[in-house]
């Protein structure tokens, strides 16, 4: 059974109204007031409003308004009750939100008529709001799987990614440690230039990578302890081409950085590197970075063919090889941030 709000000062009224509304099969729910009629909507569900326009303490008006600027009301049907010739008051009780009218004194038809249109327009309108809802919470449900879905493919390329970075640590004279510092100092460097914190994390785990082609590489030459001859260095060199090439196999966000970056780490500012020679601003930013910061961790680090240099040693090399081997803005940024470079030196050595 709907229930019906019924607001008007007068008595003579509610009884004519109620009566109707009881016989069409309506509760009825009395208000004397606009303020009343506010407070019963607060604890009672009401299909329909009736309202009178002229009374006391708040009149229809203002009710009008509160009822309909409250999202928790606003959806109920609510008809205007006034005198046939207070058009200009119908008028303004319209544009405060009220979906209807009826003159006094009621036309019985026409009472019943626009009351049982406000009430199935009010059924209808609560339909489409379950089934927008439905709908929202749908939409939200298949939202939340997606996003895990898409969490866990993304946990799932970190795992792959971490594993073939320890398949080229084992393959190589590096150490796991050096392989997560240049990646920690990759993001550090990448921080500090400006990318955006996304950005930043995909450096942190694509710069580890930037020597997983040596995988590639025979071993007689990959371990030799002494300087390569010029047969064996050109093969080296290859290990850029052949990290591309293993990395490039999908286009995702972290293996496309990954593979630009195995590509070009080993590329000078003067256009001397490989394995394209090119130089300046034509090398990918990502590459320039790791370039630099492994050239760092690897000539601070113990390596079969060589003792570790010291820091001054380093930072001489690192700043003779600025516009030549590096990007001269690069190592300037470098060079400022060198506090924090050294604590993740320390905070990721060689066990």
């Amino acid at each position: 059974m709907a229930t019906v709000l019924l607001c008007d000062d007068e008595l003579m009224n509610r009884k004519v109204a109620s009566k109707i509304l009881n016989t069409e099969g309506f509760e009825v729910v009395e208000a004397h007031n606009g303020q009343e009629a506010i407070k019963i909507l607060q604890n009672t569900k009401i299909d329909m409003i009736l309202m009178d326009l002229m009374m006391p303490v708040m009149d229809g008006y203002e009710a009008t308004s509160i009822i309909k600027s409250n999202n928790e009301t606003s959806a109920i049907p609510l008809i205007v009750i006034s005198a046939l010739s207070d058009k200009e008051a119908i008028i303004k009780a319209l544009e405060l939100g009220a979906d209807d009218y009826l003159t006094k004194p009621f036309d019985l038809t026409d009472f019943r008529l626009r009351v049982k249109n406000a009430i199935k327009m009010g059924s209808f309108q609560n339909m489409l709001k379950d089934k927008k809802a439905l709908l929202e919470f749908e939409v939200n449900e298949k939202t939340k799987k997606l996003q895990d879905a898409l969490i866990e493919v993304q946990n799932n390329e970190k795992d792959i990614i971490n594993i073939l970075s320890k398949t080229a640590e084992f393959r190589d004279n590096e150490t796991s440690a050096h392989t997560v510092r240049v990646g920690d100092m990759a993001a550090l460097m990448a921080s500090k230039y400006g990318w955006d914190e996304e950005s930043v994390e995909l450096m942190r785990l694509a710069a580890p990578m930037h020597d997983m082609g040596k995988v590639g590489i025979a071993d007689n030459i990959l371990l030799k302890p002494g300087k390569l001859d010029e047969e064996e260095f050109s093969i080296m060199k290859k290990h850029a081409l052949i990290g591309h090439s293993i990395l490039s196999q999908k286009e995702t966000p972290l293996l496309k950085l990954a593979a630009e970056i195995a590509y070009t780490h080993h590329e000078k500012y003067d256009g001397s590197g490989y394995p394209r020679g090119l130089n300046a601003d034509n090398i990918p930013l990502s590459g320039a970075i790791v370039a630099l910061v492994d050239v760092f961790d690897a000539l601070l680090s113990v390596r079969p063919y060589k003792k570790p240099f010291s820091l001054e040693q380093t930072l001489e090399i690192i700043k003779s090889g600025s516009n030549s081997h590096f990007n001269p803005e690069l190592v300037a940024l470098f060079l400022e941030n060198l506090d924090e470079v050294i604590k993740i030196r320390k905070r990721l050595s060689d066990a």
